[in-house]
Parts: C-alpha cells; sequence; structure tokens
C-alpha cells in the first residue's frame, strides 16, 4: 500500500513539531562527566525472593494503603486557604512538624510503584495514591501563587531566622522531605506534574534563602534541616536551573566540611541525624559537578571513616538518644535510647553513593551489615511497624510506632527503608555484574542479556547458587563480593557446574568470567564461624556475631513497660533485674583473651539452626543467642560483660529504681538501672530521685547530658532527701541553640551502703536546660582534689584567693566542675566563711591535710 505523500509529508512536520515542543517544555538534565565507577540496577530489574524480605515488603505496602493520603494533605490545603473535610493524623502530625510524613509517603509510594509492576492492583492503587498527592500539592501551589507548600505558613520559618518569635521547630528538615518526595515520584514513577511543582518550590526556596546576611544563615543552619543541599542538588540535575544550584549551596556548612576533611572527629556532641544529611549533600555535589569539587568527597569519605570507626556498634546503628558520643565510648553510653533509625537510613545512603564513587568493597561490607542488623532489624515482622531507637543496652526491648498515632521521623524513613529492599543487591560497571548481597533473588540485566536466579539461606547454610537464566553471546565477568566475615584461615570457593574454578580475588571480589550458557550454576560456599565484637571503652564486653548477623539473647518478657520522652517518642523501660555479666569457668582458659580467642568452642551452635549456647560459663544452656534482626518481642542483650571466673565482683548498682518529679508534663516517671533516658525539660526547683542504690566506698562518676540549655544551671547530688548531704554538684553550662548538646560530669567518692539519692537541679528561676539523661558510671574516676578550686591540681594561695572573691561575692562559681566537694574543707555541707579559715591554716601548716572535720 502505497501512503498519499501530502498527508505523509504533513505528518512528517507535525512529528517535528511535536518533538520540538516536547524538547523545550522538557526540563534540562545536567550532565557532568560522571565520577561514578559504578551503577545500581533499576529496581524494576531485581526482585527479592527470600522469603523474610518479600513479607517485609508486603507489610510495608499494606501500611501505605491503610494510610488515608487526604488526612496528610490536611494541614497543605489549610495553608493555602483551601477546605478539607478531613481531620490530621495524631503524633508529629499534629504537631508543627507535620507534613514530613506526606514526603516520606511520597517517596514510599515511587518506590513501591516500581517494585509492583508485577500485581497490577496493587501497582494501580500506588499510581492512584501519587496522582491524588500529587493534584492536591500542585491545586495548593496554584492557590498560594508563589511557589510555597508546606502544612505550616511560612512563620515557622521566620523563627528560625530571627524574625519572629515563637515555638523553635525545624520547618526545612520538613522541607527537604517534601522535596525529596517530589522528586522521588518524577524519576520513579514519572509524574512530570511532580518536577513542575518542585520546580516552582525550589523558586520559592531560592527566593529566600538568597535573601539571608551570613548571620542569618548560621542561625538556620544551627537548627536541624536535614538534606536540604541533597535534595536542591538532585532538583538542579533535573531542571539545569541555577538557582536551584545556588540554594543548594547555602545549606552547605564549610567549616564543618573543612575540619571533618582535615582528620578532626568534631562528631562529639552533634545531633547525629542533622549532621549525617550533610555530607550526603557533599558526595551528590561532588557526584553532580565532577572532579573540581574533590574536597567535597574527601569530606564525605573522612566522615563516614570517623562515624565506622568511633561511633559505631556491631549491628552498624550509631548514637546515644539521637547524637554522637564521644569518640570510642560505645560502652559508656548503650541505653535504651541507642541507634536511631533514621541515622541507619542516611548512613546506609551516604554508603551507597560512596560505593557507587570508590567501588572500594568496604563500603559493601558495611551496607550488608547495617542493612541486616539495622533495617531489617527495625519492622516488627507482624505489623510492618518500625522503631524509633533500637537500645544497645542489655535487658531492654524494642518499642515499634503505633500506625497512626506516632507518625514519628524513623517512621517515615520505615515506609523508605521497606519499599526499597532490592536496590542495592546487584550493580554493574557497564560490563561486569558486581554482587554485592547474598539474598534470594532474580535479575534481570536486560541492557547486557544476562538474568539470574540466586538462592541464599546465608548464613543458616554456606553455599549460595547462582542460576543462569538467560546469557548474551560475549563474555561477562562476575565478581562476588568476598564477605569480612569469612571464617578464620578459610576462603569463599567457587564451582561452575559443579566443577571447583580457581576464581581471582581482586580487591575483596572473587571474579569469574566466562562466555556464560542459559542453564550453567554456579555455587559459591561461604564458611561463616562466630565472631566477637569488643567495645574499644571496655574490652570485657563484647557481642557475638555468626556471619554477616548479630546475635542477641532473650532474657524474658517481664514487666514490658515503656515511657514518653521527647516529642511522643515512646522508649522501652528495665525494672526487672537482668543478667548481663558472664562469669567464664577460668580453668578452662588461661585468660578471657585466651577464650574469646577460641569462642567457637564455647558458644556452640545447635545443628540445623541458627542458635547459639554458651560452653564452660555460668550461663550454660540458660541464654540462647539468636540472630538479633528477628528479634522483635521480649528483653534481649547484644553484649555482655564477661568476666575470667565464676565468682565475679559485685555490681555496685545491683538494681536502681528511680522517680522523677517535675513542675510540668515535661519528665516522666522511669526506672533505671544506672542511669535515665531523656526525662525533659529542667525549671529551677525540679529533682529526680533515685532510690536504694547500693555504693561500695570507691569513686564513681556521675554525668549529665544537657540540651537547649537556655541558662547555666547546677545538679545538686544529695543522700536520702533533697535537703540532704550534699555529696557532689554538676554544672551544666549555657550552650543555646536548639539542640546543642553538652555533657557535665562529676565524681561522687566516700559513699558506702543504700542510699536513695536526689538530683536537686538548681538556677535563675523558670526554663533551665533539657536533660536528656544522667547516670551514674561504674567505672572508677579520680577523686576531687579537696582545696583544688581553680582546677589545676594544686592546693595553693591561688585557690584561697578564689575562694574569698567567691565569699565576697565576686565569682559565682570556681573553674573545677565538682566546686563544692572542693571547697566545702570541714564537711558541713556547705562553703562559708568557716572553710576560708580552714583553709588558710592548711596553707599555714596548723592543719596538716584536707577535708578538716574537727
Amino acid at each position: 500500500m502505497f501512503k498519499n505523500p501530502k498527508k505523509s509529508i504533513g505528518s512528517s512536520v507535525l512529528c517535528v513539531f511535536a518533538l520540538l515542543l516536547l524538547t523545550l517544555l522538557t526540563p534540562s538534565i545536567v550532565s557532568a562527566e560522571s565520577v561514578d565507577k559504578l551503577q545500581p540496577f533499576d529496581m524494576e530489574q531485581v526482585n527479592i525472593t527470600d522469603t523474610y524480605l518479600a513479607n517485609a515488603f508486603n507489610k510495608e505496602i499494606s501500611y501505605l494503603q491503610s494510610i488515608d493520603p487526604n488526612r496528610l494533605l490536611v494541614g497543605y490545603r489549610q495553608t493555602a486557604g483551601l477546605s478539607t473535610s478531613y481531620s490530621k493524623y495524631g503524633g508529629w502530625e499534629n504537631t508543627p512538624l507535620k507534613g514530613h510524613t506526606l514526603g516520606h509517603y511520597m517517596s514510599a509510594l515511587a518506590q513501591a510503584y516500581k517494585n509492583t509492576k508485577s500485581n497490577a492492583t496493587v501497582n494501580a492503587d500506588m499510581k492512584k495514591r501519587i496522582d491524588l498527592i500529587i493534584s492536591e500539592l500542585q491545586q495548593c501551589q496554584n492557590k498560594r501563587g508563589d511557589g510555597y507548600i508546606y502544612a505550616e505558613t511560612p512563620e515557622q520559618f521566620n523563627v528560625v531566622e530571627g524574625k519572629a518569635t515563637g515555638t523553635l521547630w525545624a520547618p526545612w528538615y520538613t522541607m527537604h522531605k517534601i522535596m525529596s518526595g517530589l522528586i522521588s515520584i518524577y524519576e520513579l514513577e514519572g509524574n512530570p506534574t511532580a518536577l513542575t511543582v518542585a520546580s516552582k518550590l525550589g523558586d520559592w526556596i531560592y527566593n529566600r534563602v538568597n535573601a539571608w546576611d551570613s548571620a542569618t544563615q548560621a542561625k538556620v543552619l544551627g537548627v536541624e534541616y536535614g538534606g536540604m543541599n541533597d535534595c536542591l542538588i538532585e532538583l538542579y540535575k533535573l531542571t539545569g536551573k541555577s538557582n536551584h544550584l545556588a540554594a543548594a549551596k547555602k545549606f552547605e556548612e564549610p567549616s564543618l566540611l573543612n575540619t571533618i576533611a582535615s582528620g578532626n572527629n568534631v562528631l562529639a556532641g552533634k545531633h547525629a541525624n542533622t549532621t549525617i544529611p550533610k555530607f550526603i549533600g557533599a558526595i551528590n555535589r561532588y557526584r553532580t559537578l565532577g572532579t573540581s569539587e574533590a574536597s567535597y568527597l574527601t569530606a564525605a569519605q573522612q566522615f563516614w571513616n570517623m562515624v565506622i570507626r568511633d561511633h559505631t556498634y556491631v549491628t552498624g546503628g550509631n548514637s546515644q538518644w539521637e547524637a554522637f558520643r564521644a569518640a570510642g565510648k560505645l560502652d559508656q553510653y548503650r541505653d535504651e535510647v541507642n541507634n536511631e533509625t533514621c541515622n541507619s537510613y542516611n548512613m546506609l545512603k551516604l554508603t551507597r553513593e560512596l560505593f557507587q564513587v570508590t567501588g572500594d568493597v568496604k563500603y559493601a561490607d558495611f551496607y550488608e551489615r547495617s542493612f541486616i542488623n539495622e533495617i531489617l532489624a527495625s519492622q516488627n515482622p507482624e505489623t510492618g511497624m518500625t522503631t524509633y531507637f533500637k537500645p544497645m543496652g542489655t535487658g531492654y526491648f524494642k518499642v515499634f510506632s503505633k500506625p497512626f498515632d506516632n507518625f514519628w521521623c524513623c517512621t517515615g524513613t520505615g515506609m523508605e527503608n521497606f519499599t526499597k529492599l532490592n536496590d542495592s543487591i546487584y550493580f554493574n560497571n557497564g560490563s561486569d555484574l558486581y554482587v554485592n548481597m547474598y539474598i534470594s533473588s532474580t535479575l534481570n540485566w536486560s541492557e547486557k542479556g544476562l538474568s539470574l536466579t540466586q538462592k541464599a539461606d546465608v548464613p543458616l547454610s554456606d553455599t549460595v547458587t547462582f542460576t543462569i537464566d538467560s546469557a548474551p553471546s560475549s563474555e561477562v565477568k562476575i565478581k562476588f563480593r568476598s564477605p569480612y566475615w569469612v571464617a578464620a584461615d578459610k576462603k569463599v570457593t567457587v564451582k561452575v557446574n559443579g566443577s571447583s574454578v580457581n576464581a581471582s580475588v581482586v580487591n575483596g571480589y572473587l571474579d569469574v568470567s566466562r562466555v556464560w550458557k542459559v542453564g550453567d550454576k554456579l555455587e559459591l560456599t561461604i564458611p561463616a564461624e562466630v565472631q566477637i565484637s569488643r567495645c574499644t571503652d571496655n574490652q570485657n564486653v563484647a557481642a557475638f556475631t555468626y556471619g554477616p548477623v548479630v546475635l542477641c539473647a532473650g532474657l524474658g518478657n517481664e514487666s514490658m513497660t515503656t515511657s514518653s520522652v521527647g516529642w511522643n517518642v515512646t522508649t522501652a523501660t528495665k525494672t526487672v533485674t537482668v543478667k548481663d555479666t558472664i562469669n567464664i569457668n577460668s580453668t578452662t582458659s588461661a585468660s578471657l583473651d585466651d577464650w574469646l580467642g577460641n569462642i567457637s568452642k564455647y558458644l556452640v551452635q545447635t545443628p540445623g539452626k541458627l542458635e547459639f549456647t554458651f560452653k564452660e560459663t555460668d550461663s550454660d544452656n540458660n541464654l540462647v543467642f539468636a540472630p538479633y534482626y528477628k528479634k522483635y518481642t521480649g528483653r534481649y542483650g547484644i553484649y555482655f560483660t564477661l568476666k575470667g571466673s565464676f565468682t565475679g565482683s559485685r555490681n555496685p548498682f545491683d538494681r536502681i529504681e528511680a522517680e522523677s518529679y517535675n513542675t510540668q508534663s515535661g519528665i516522666q516517671g522511669v526506672t533505671c538501672d544506672e542511669g535515665t533516658s531523656a526525662i525533659g525539660y529542667i525549671e529551677n526547683g525540679d529533682y529526680a530521685v533515685y532510690n536504694n542504690m547500693d555504693f561500695d566506698s570507691g569513686a564513681v562518676g556521675f554525668v549529665a547530658r544537657a540540651s537547649s540549655a537556655e541558662k547555666a544551671g547546677k545538679i545538686e547530688i544529695r543522700l536520702d532527701s533533697i535537703t540532704g548531704p550534699l555529696v557532689g554538684t554538676c554544672q551544666i553550662s549555657s550552650t543555646g541553640g536548639w539542640q546543642t548538646f553538652s555533657d557535665s560530669k562529676c565524681s561522687v567518692s566516700g559513699i558506702s551502703g543504700k542510699h536513695n539519692v536526689y538530683l536537686k537541679f538548681t538556677g535563675e528561676s523558670g526554663y533551665l536546660f533539657n536533660l536528656n539523661w544522667f547516670k551514674f558510671i561504674k567505672e572508677e574516676v579520680p577523686s576531687v582534689l579537696i582545696g583544688d578550686l581553680n582546677g589545676d591540681n594544686a592546693v595553693d594561695a591561688t585557690d584561697l584567693a578564689m575562694m574569698k572573691m567567691y565569699l565576697l561575692g565576686i565569682i559565682n562559681d570556681f573553674p573545677v566542675q565538682n566546686d563544692i566537694e572542693a571547697g566545702d574543707l570541714n564537711k558541713d555541707g556547705v562553703i562559708d566563711a568557716l572553710d576560708f579559715v580552714v583553709f588558710k591554716k592548711y596553707l599555714l601548716g596548723s592543719i596538716e591535710k584536707l577535708p578538716y572535720t574537727n
């Protein structure tokens, strides 16, 4: 059949015009020379068949479907001046942080859309929800006319900038979630309106941040702002608009990046989930703008090294009450508020991008560890609900969110975590296939013509098989990661179609290269063994792993009560005595090191099960260790204190029960062992009490962590009543700044027997600071040098002069931390003229030693 020439020419012209119009309307995509060595696969190309992970994904899908997006949109419509018949959800969605969940929800829906293509009904439902949200947000944006979309008015941003008064929240944190959600929908689901809305919102952001002077910028960046630099760079890559890149740069902190890049670890006290995204933005800047930005890569690499080396628990998680602690101090800060799940979400984002840029196997090793023992461990496999914290303190338990009553930050990242479980199993460099994780799955590398099926049950089985389902006619190299956890003196072995292959090991990967045929079968044997991980600050405290899996022992279900802290965050309590010490039979080992060096003899696997029990300890057959990631009910222990005989020394804090009193609802009733979790906002006159503390006569340290300290204050440590003997004082300095953390400590000595210990908070009237936690630490600390008021480790005339200035009212405090213990020379509980007389006699030689109590 011949076509009408005129019609054919007309059609061609129309086609050309249509293509030209499409080109003009399609946003430009920034394309610098790629610095990536590796690329991930599209999630549609990877299908997980592992039953545990498949269940985790399905539970998340069910949760996403149970949420009514109209209720998440209420604040957005109200802010835009649009009516709504729906009501807001509770929890954080009924605070000034409302709106953050919608951002996470959009990202999760976009990922779910990618991963449900095999289920037309669910896939259509994901798209319907996406289209509804984007349509509603566009209506909100059009109604205002300035590009702004948010669930609160811009007044929140005025407060952060210091232009208005009011409660200080974190609006840029929420804005990051909104922008990221819009971008995810455009990139993964393809809705063009999502990018239009995002671009206009990016313009609004630029107009706002471009007006900042340096002082305003510093003030804003002192409040948690999520990954604003990262999401704006991502937007810039899609729009090519220079103002979006300029806005991204406004959310960078060169002083911090340069300090970290130089290798100086200044992370102690910094809010972890505020800090990690800054370096995600740094690596994205490098990946987007190229090698001219190499300093940003260095900063990201150094930061990653510091976090993993100095701040990471065996599970791959980090932080205590949301903040990094002092480098290497892991045991000291194990409690019920460790390992915020958002931190692991962000650390894995950073790790994944560093792996793509460098190809370094250490990033793949860490990704596996944290993915299994932090991400998978964060979900209740029955309900699909996720954790905020994951306690590293022995005897606590996981607390999971409620579907519609919490909407924590970690609820949102949980939505994202479990809708992208397949995104980091395989990578490629265009020619070679990288197998990073051993998880039952299928891969369809359509661009290469290669597809395969992986079957794995690591570490219960040490054998992993790969079957080639389709193959190109050319040779393909498959690179299998040789895990860090392979048993000592053993190695990974490879067979192809039953015959051993001498695979070369290159940079942590076993390379097997050939022209593959359909039906070819590869078999990897990856031997595992029980290994130990000891706390750097207490080598007697250890955790146990088997293969990539962290092990934990169940410690019962008694009194599973919770408390509410901070912004309606639910945490575990420990109101029961648990066994956290393992005494080793010293007749079987020359030393603790020898026992641990032969741990496979003493922590023995039950045949056919991922279950382990001790031998030659006082806990033989009493503690059963199993994978931590599967533990979702009951108390547990990951870390245990190990001692070299059956007669370990007495624990001076056998059981501590505490309750707290406060003039407002910030302080909750708590029950604690060694200390409490966050107890809330402190005002002058508040106090807390530890009941029935059992001391020996040695010195112990008292540590308090405060944040948002508007005013300086003191914690007076008194025995048996609020007016009882003063045994120590801990000063809290004014730090200012939302979520600015500081630690204060003092020593408490000379106490023996059981006492009720009162902590009395004093300072100016009204709000002083937020007390995040306090604890008595078991390790001995040096006693205070009586009379040393300036902290120079000497008692001399300078200290006498300082006491005189104090008594005359010239100074209000002494530089030494525990000032009352140092200055109360006659031990009558106060510093007064009598102490001055004692001091003068001591320096003149008429009194031989301090304190003087005659």
